[in-house]
């Protein structure tokens, strides 16, 4: 995950346990709501902020996008590449922060998807300020963060307005012991700020795809 400290990133300590966890083969991500959100991406120029090991890269990939992957963590990008080098589609590994994107020209890429990372870098509206500014007009930004009103999916948080760290209650080997939370409202707040508009919000269980009482995910689609 993007950061600004000259501390080395979270993700590089669990870069070859969560590469092992997580579409250890390359296949690339399945995930059917991202994919609704996404809509029909041939042929078009889109970015994976925060791709990790690219799972979600390869999925933008199969469904015949012309994809860059960008990260923090050089980690990560080892897995990214390494796939990329076994089976070629045509996926770009860029190392750079979320923050800026410095790598990026203006108006690069008709859309942006963040994947389940998006919760976690540090500067939220930094992050999306250059979303917007990668963009180009009538560009798309899809992103998927663990639900904010839930924490271990469980369990409404009771600090939910506060933006603040938090240790897991399950920690797992493959991710980092702790996590961001931000309320809802910050991320609408932001994408406004930036001139992205919400079109479609959607909160789903990932382990009921058909309908669950505790959403554990929620999805978000906007358009510059």
């Amino acid at each position: 995950m993007p950061s600004r400290t000259t501390e080395p990133p979270a993700y590089d300590d669990v870069a070859d346990a969560y590469s092992g966890a997580l579409d250890p083969d390359g296949t690339g991500l399945r995930d059917p709501t991202l994919e609704e959100l996404v809509g029909d991406v041939a042929g078009q120029e889109v970015l994976s902020l925060a791709c990790g090991q690219g799972q979600d890269a390869r999925l933008l990939a199969s469904l015949g996008a012309t994809v860059t992957g960008v990260d923090v963590s050089e980690g990560m990008l080892d897995h990214a590449r390494r796939h990329e080098t076994s089976a070629p589609r045509g996926i770009t590994y860029v190392h750079g922060d979320a923050h800026d994107l410095s790598a990026f020209a203006d108006a690069s890429f008709d859309g942006v998807t963040c994947h389940m990372a998006l919760m976690d870098i540090p500067d939220l509206g930094a992050t999306i300020r250059s979303v917007a500014r990668v963009l180009r007009p009538g560009g798309w930004f899809v992103f998927s963060i663990v639900h904010p009103c839930y924490r271990g999916h469980v369990e409404l948080i009771d600090d939910y307005l506060a933006d603040h760290q938090y240790a897991k209650k399950a920690p797992v080997e493959w991710l980092p012991p702790s996590a961001r939370h931000r309320p809802i409202g910050a991320y609408v707040n932001d994408l406004a700020a930036a001139g992205l508009r919400p079109v479609r919000m959607i909160e789903a269980d990932m382990n009921r795809p058909s309908g669950g009482d505790v959403p554990q995910i929620l999805y978000l689609r906007s358009v510059l």
